[in-house]
């Protein structure tokens, strides 16, 4: 294993990340102005790219394999800085140009992948596992979070969307009927328009940072799971609900299909009208209801497993060994 120039032994904590990071840049700055005096790093044996960013630094072959979460800045360029997509440009042309073997998290990735660049390179997906501890152990109540609730948990900001779901929360009128909607994750770009909307909205409650045991409490007491986002690589927040039972509401045509499948409530996420009409669906399921499709729910878990991922990787690993010439590296 090699972070960046150095082997996994150095050892790599919070700050010499960034410091690497930084120095990472750098040497991609420079050598895009002097491609001689920088050259790229080259092994005898292939290299597994954990980071798609990390070819940039290599001379890539089609021995080599690259791990792909998604390609968001190139699918979505309105959600990322100009900066970013230009990058993702960069890397992915390589990618396409060198074909080295691929490997993806989801369906739509690899499709996404193929949209933009062909079919050239191998690829195979490799769904990841999701969190099985925060299914069981103890629970802590929320202060101020009681009765009937809808959730939704992951980064707050413009990519999960959060701010068509508090104004489509609004236009239901479900605090009118006792609802709340409680919204709780790290904050990323957009969020401030999200807190703001969430201020203003009757019923809305925005948590800071939840422990293990309040995301337990509130998994366990929440009526159904909202995730409406507008991009994501994989959709864990939703796994991780389908895990604690709870009924999803999501993006229609996206990887959170392919997570959750045809007993989540699907709807257009530039509509609020539509996610209205979700939420107000969600909230009045009978229970008969929500345990048919928990039973559908609960059987596509066996996919994010981690002994399934494991097998997964295993096959991927012993598929590349019958062509590479050596044996392999790994490149974070």
């Amino acid at each position: 294993m090699k972070i960046w120039r150095l082997p996994e032994r150095v050892g790599v904590n919070a700050l010499s990340r960034k410091v690497i990071g930084r120095l990472w840049a750098e040497e991609d700055r420079l050598r895009a102005r002097y491609p001689r005096l920088v050259p790229r790093q080259r092994s005898r044996r292939a290299v597994l790219h954990l980071d798609p960013m990390t070819v940039l630094g290599w001379h890539v072959t089609s021995h080599d394999a690259v791990l792909c979460h998604d390609l968001g800045p190139l699918t979505h360029p309105e959600l990322f800085a100009p900066s970013v997509t230009a990058l993702y440009e960069r890397v992915y042309a390589r990618i396409a140009e060198r074909q080295p073997r691929m490997a993806f998290v989801s369906q739509a990735s690899k499709a996404a992948f193929q949209r933009l660049y062909g079919t050239g390179s191998p690829a195979t997906v490799i769904y990841p596992p999701i969190r099985t501890g925060v299914a069981g152990g103890a629970q802590h109540a929320v202060d101020g979070v009681e009765g009937l609730f809808l959730l939704t948990v992951g980064s707050i900001g413009r990519r999960k969307n959060q701010l068509a779901s508090i104004r489509a929360f609004a236009r239901a009128g479900l605090a009118d009927a006792g609802y709340r909607y409680v919204i709780c994750g790290s904050r990323e770009p957009g969020s401030d328009a999200v807190i703001a909307e969430a201020e203003q909205t009757p019923g809305v409650i925005l948590l800071p940072y939840v422990s293990d045991e309040q995301l337990r409490w509130l998994y366990a007491h929440a009526r159904g799971f909202v995730l409406v986002s507008l991009l994501e690589g994989f959709g864990v927040p939703v796994a991780e609900a389908m895990r604690n039972g709870l009924v999803p509401l999501i993006s229609a045509d996206s990887v959170l299909e392919e997570v959750a499948g045809p007993s989540a409530i699907a709807v257009d996420p530039h509509s609020v009208e539509a996610i209205a009409a979700g939420m107000i669906q969600l909230a009045e399921l009978r229970p008969d209801q929500i345990a048919a499709r928990r039973v559908d729910l609960e059987a596509r878990l066996d996919a994010f497993s981690m002994p399934t991922f494991v097998d997964a990787w295993r096959a991927f690993l012993r598929a590349e060994a019958e062509h590479r010439p050596a044996p392999l590296v790994a490149s974070l």
